[in-house]
């Protein structure tokens, strides 16, 4: 490998064919030999090869490998020789941008034109293609070899880092593989310019021709091999978090402090104290506040605001203090007043230089292109469906690496959430989530992609930009979604196809959580839509209907979650949308025996019986047996306590429904009686004539909840991803599936 590099830092170009033929056999040759050498992460011999300096002539050091690969600081004396697991990921990564084996370099390369090798510096010279960290007018370097030289390099560098494969999920979290840790620490070379490389190859390619059909035959088949083996490269590069990391991304939220939302200064008659969307007093978000008497969570900054979320909140309005700091006495602030300040605490770099260049991307241009990448290679799923012409559009078979890939934007880059949800169409992307969602739903070996499309769908109802942009007209069948005819907007997309995973899924108890999940994207959505569709407001309804159900409600201590959610996602609408959703009202007052009978639900409705399956003879479970198929799935080590169904039940926000139905049901009884009505067209246009202008209660606050970090969810997000990388990478099989232990293998 050494000899390879220097003869192409001489300028020896095109590389002798001897050098470069050696070069590719290194390189198939680590890719076979890697994944071996991970199969036992604790094997002395293996670790004292790779990572002791020196190797086995130095087993006797002690010394952890932290070399670079050219060796330590230091006198010639003191200088200890290079772990080979360093030059291994040190070769490789030059491989990569190599002139002659990879690469075309746009200008001179040769002696003191070459430089230093950068690490985290980014070299116009070497990148792949423009798009991501440099311009993208740079010229990218498509020539046929050099794409299948680095195909091969890639696959050599994802065997090298196949090492999480071969660990528990408790090994893995407390001793991550070496090859990963050094691979993105940002002490390798070429680190910067192989996230570029990756990001611009990835978002840059078109998979549907430019749209005409069959255009994806005139494309390069080795570009896709490369972009597919590249996305997930970039998908294990950016997975990995070290403990390290996690602390510098919380790093913010320890030095949050909780603060009391005070009215008695400022005698204000509203609501609550109004949320701003920069650090002005006239930047009110609507229909966003925080009510007087609450706490909230936030950063105070030095300016006089407090920083909670996306928005801020002022310490003082009109010279009143409004915000006060709790848990913090008196004696304390004198105390760090009198005190000096401490000295600064060193700065720490991020052990994942990856995760930390994608929190920075935040040009414009750069966004811009990393999303339209993304919803191109989505919507490629769903359109090779809908074409008359056979075969005209090709499906891409990366699109699990492009979702996971987008989760990792959404909850690492604030900039890129922004601008995507402000300034794009987010409905492009909705609709291939939804598809996936639903090809997902029935299939076992898909269940991944089911919960990583709900986690995505989570993350942007959280955003008010893009719940308003739900309310846009949806035109039938854009997408092969099943759900009813109907005509409506996204909202009523999203509402339908959500109803039904979750409908399907009741039946499981291992979806309750996912479940919990889809009614939380949907009572975020719910304060900002304007109107529902007649058949979202049946299947809503429907939905409540059997969630209120006693068999489900006291199946275990937390089913009683979803119900809570969707009667909240009514009282939103009803709250805050209720002229523009008469026909939701009208169908709430078709159910209003499912609301009464959960106000005055008791432990007498509690019936805990015994399991037992029914079910027909092709195994589904028999008509008119729901009941007994959700009977028997109940929670036999819990039961509900006095207690604990009254704190339930004050959890229920059903005082805006319940007055809603004691108000309109009579009058509307008094209607169809006395005029005979039997069209719900009447109804309707009575309840549009109508105002619960001083009858519903004072609104509630909006509440909106998003996802939370946690060592589960990464951990599991790690274990399906490399799940992925397995099952696709089965064509020239790398691994020894009896010898992985982070995910379960059925053979």
């Amino acid at each position: 490998m050494a000899e390879v590099c220097a003869a192409a830092d001489e300028g020896q170009l095109p590389l002798p064919a001897n050098l470069a033929n050696g070069a590719n056999s290194c390189v198939r040759l680590l890719t076979r030999v890697g994944p071996f050498l991970m199969e036992e992460p604790s094997d002395p011999v293996v670790r004292s090869i790779l990572w002791r300096p020196g190797g086995l002539e130095h087993e006797g050091s002690e010394a952890e490998p932290q070399g670079k690969p050219n060796g330590a600081a230091g006198s010639s004396e003191a200088r200890e020789p290079t772990p080979c697991g360093h030059e291994l990921v040190h070769y490789l990564n030059r491989f990569l941008f190599l002139p002659g084996f990879t690469i075309a370099p746009r200008s001179s390369m040769v002696g003191k034109l070459r430089g230093q090798l950068p690490t985290q510096r980014v070299d116009d010279r070497v990148v792949w293609s423009g798009g991501v960290g440099v311009s993208d007018k740079v010229p990218g370097m498509a020539s046929n070899p050099f794409l299948r030289t680095r195909v091969e390099v890639l696959r050599c560098m994802l065997a090298c880092l196949s090492g999480p494969l071969f660990q528990t999920a408790e090994e893995y979290q407390e001793s991550p593989p070496m090859w990963l840790q050094r691979f993105a620490s940002g002490e390798v070379c070429h680190t910067a310019n192989l996230f570029c490389s990756l990001m611009s190859t990835v978002f840059s390619y078109d998979s549907v021709g430019r749209g005409l059909p069959y255009g994806s035959l005139l494309a390069n088949g080795a570009q896709e091999e490369l972009v597919d083996v590249s996305l997930q490269v970039l998908c294990i590069a950016l997975d990995f978090c070290p403990d390290q990391d996690a602390s510098l991304e919380e790093e913010d939220a320890t030095k949050a402090r909780t603060f009391l939302v005070d009215n008695s200064k400022l005698h204000a008659s509203s609501h609550g104290l109004g949320y701003r969307s920069a650090k002005r007093i006239e930047d009110i978000v609507p229909s966003q506040t925080a009510v007087w008497g609450e706490t909230v969570v936030g950063q105070e900054d030095e300016d006089g605001w407090v920083k909670v979320g996306n928005y801020y909140l002022p310490i003082e309005v009109d010279g009143a203090q409004v915000l006060t700091m709790q848990n913090e006495s008196e004696a304390g602030q004198q105390r760090q007043q009198q005190e000096p300040p401490p000295a600064p605490a060193p700065s720490r770099k991020p052990r994942n230089f990856f995760r930390h260049m994608l929190k920075h991307v935040e040009k414009d241009s750069e966004i811009d292109l990393i999303y339209n990448g993304l919803v191109r290679h989505l919507r490629s799923v769903y359109q090779a469906e809908m074409t008359y012409l056979p075969g005209s559009v090709k499906p891409v078979g990366f699109y699990q690496e492009a979702l996971v890939v987008l989760w990792h934007l959404l909850t690492t880059n604030a900039k890129f959430t922004k601008r995507v949800v402000e300034r794009h169409d987010t409905n492009q992307v909705l609709l291939p989530v939804l598809y996936l969602l639903q090809q997902a739903r029935n299939s076992m070996h898909l269940v991944g992609l089911l919960h990583t499309a709900s986690f995505v769908l989570l993350v942007l109802s959280s955003e008010r930009s893009f719940c308003v942009r739900l309310n846009e007209l949806y035109t039938p069948k854009t997408v092969p979604l099943d759900i009813p005819g109907f005509v409506g907007n996204h909202a009523d997309v999203l509402a339908l196809l959500l109803c039904k995973v979750m409908s399907e899924g009741l039946l499981k108890p291992q979806n309750d959580a996912l479940v919990e999940m889809l009614l939380t994207a949907l009572c975020n959505v719910s304060p900002y839509v304007k109107s529902f569709a007649l058949e979202s407001c049946l299947k809503i309804t429907a939905l409540t209907e059997r969630l209120s159900r006693p068999s489900y409600f006291f199946r275990t201590a937390f089913t009683h979650h979803s119900l809570q959610f969707l009667v909240e996602m009514l009282n939103n609408i009803v709250q805050y949308q209720y002229e523009g959703n008469t026909m939701m009202v009208y169908a709430i007052l078709r159910q209003a025996e499912v609301f009464e009978r959960l106000a005055n639900l008791s432990l007498e409705d509690y019936k805990p019986r015994n399991k037992k399956k029914v079910s027909s003879s092709d195994g589904s479970p028999a008509a008119g047996e729901q009941d007994a198929v959700e009977e028997q799935v109940e929670d036999m080590g819990w039961a509900p306590s006095p207690e604990w169904l009254a704190a339930t039940k004050r959890k229920f926000p059903l005082q805006a429904l319940t007055c809603l139905i004691q108000h309109l049901n009579p009058d509307i009884e008094v209607l169809c009686r006395e005029n005979e009505v039997t069209d719900q067209d009447e109804v309707l246009r009575y309840l549009k004539s109508t105002t619960l202008v001083g009858i519903l209660p004072v609104p509630h606050p909006i509440v909106i909840r998003t996802y939370q970090a946690s060592t589960y969810t990464s951990m599991w997000f790690t274990s399906y991803m490399w799940g992925v990388i397995f099952t696709r990478s089965q064509r020239m099989p790398l691994y020894d599936w009896k010898k992985i232990r982070l995910v379960m293998i059925n053979s």
